[in-house]
C-alpha cells in the first residue's frame, strides 16, 4: 500500500511538472521584428489575440470620417507579445481598422524583447519607452502617438491626433 501510494506522488510531482514546463514555454515563446496581425493570430498569440480583439465593441459614433483622415497616414505599431498593454491594445487596433475598413497595408508592426529591442534595429531613433506605441505620421513627419494606454479611448485619440487637436499621450500626463 505504501509503495502505491509513493508511486501516486511521484505520478502527480511529475505531471505537475509537465504541466509547469509547458506553461514556461508557452509564456516564453515572443515575435521578435517585422510582424503582422496575422502573426499574432497564429500559435500561443492566438488565444489573448482572439479574446481581446471579440471582446471589444468599437465606438462607430467616435470614428465617423476615419478612412478620410486616414488617407496618406502610415501608422507604426511597437509592442511586445509579452506585453499585457500590448495584448490588450494592439487587436483592439486592429479590429478599429477592420471595422472602418482601413487597409493593413498602412501599418507596420514591430515586435520587441523583453529588453524592448529588435533585431534589425527597426526602432533606432523612435525613442520608445513603453509598450505598445501607436506612432502616426503623414508625409514622412510624425503627428503624435498613443503609448502604453490610450487617455480617453483609441477612437476617441486615434481621431483627435489625425485632426491635429491637441494630445498628450498617457506617458506625458504622469
Amino acid at each position: 500500500m505504501q509503495i502505491f501510494q509513493s508511486a501516486i506522488i511521484i505520478f502527480i510531482i511529475f505531471i505537475m511538472g509537465v504541466s509547469f514546463s509547458n506553461a514556461q514555454e508557452k509564456n516564453d515563446k515572443m515575435l521578435i521584428g517585422i510582424i503582422t496581425s496575422l502573426d499574432l493570430q497564429k500559435g500561443p498569440f492566438a488565444e489573448w489575440y482572439n479574446e481581446f480583439s471579440n471582446d471589444y465593441q468599437v465606438d462607430n459614433t467616435s470614428l465617423e470620417g476615419l478612412d478620410r483622415l486616414m488617407e496618406g497616414v502610415e501608422v507604426k505599431i511597437v509592442m511586445g507579445t509579452w506585453c499585457h498593454d500590448s495584448k490588450r491594445e494592439v487587436p483592439r487596433f486592429y479590429k478599429i481598422l477592420s471595422a472602418r475598413n482601413i487597409p493593413e497595408a498602412q501599418v507596420e508592426m514591430i515586435a520587441l524583447n523583453r529588453k524592448k529591442q529588435s533585431p534589425n534595429a527597426e526602432i533606432y531613433n523612435m525613442a520608445i519607452t513603453n509598450t505598445p506605441t501607436f506612432i502616426f505620421y503623414k508625409n514622412g513627419e510624425e503627428l503624435n502617438r498613443i503609448v502604453e494606454t490610450p487617455v480617453e479611448s483609441l477612437e476617441k485619440d486615434l481621431v483627435k491626433i489625425l485632426k491635429g487637436q491637441a494630445y498628450r499621450n498617457s506617458k506625458m500626463l504622469e
